[in-house]
């Protein structure tokens, strides 16, 4: 399965300074690049009236949002989850 960054990923992540939260992101992104199916991340849930796109629950205060388009993974917004269900998808 191919990876994308978005750059509006990277800006989210770095306005997170906790180290910790910081290395789940970086896991997330490292077991995605050896994952086969989509349903094998673990956490990913699909979004309710959004075909394509999924949040992955990584923390329980942090979310990651994806896309899904054919072959292709693209991870778009990282957030809190007050303020991450105002700005995804």
């Amino acid at each position: 399965m191919k990876i994308l960054i978005s750059k509006r990923f990277e800006k989210d992540a770095l306005k997170i300074t906790d180290a910790r939260i910081l290395a789940k992101i970086r896991l997330v992104l490292e077991n995605a690049k050896s994952i086969n199916m989509i349903s094998e991340i673990v956490g990913i849930e699909e979004m309710s009236g959004h075909p394509y796109f999924y949040r992955i629950k990584f923390d329980y205060r942090y979310r990651i949002g994806v896309y899904l388009e054919c072959d292709t993974l693209q991870f778009l917004r990282v957030g809190g989850r007050g303020d991450f269900y105002k700005s995804f998808p």
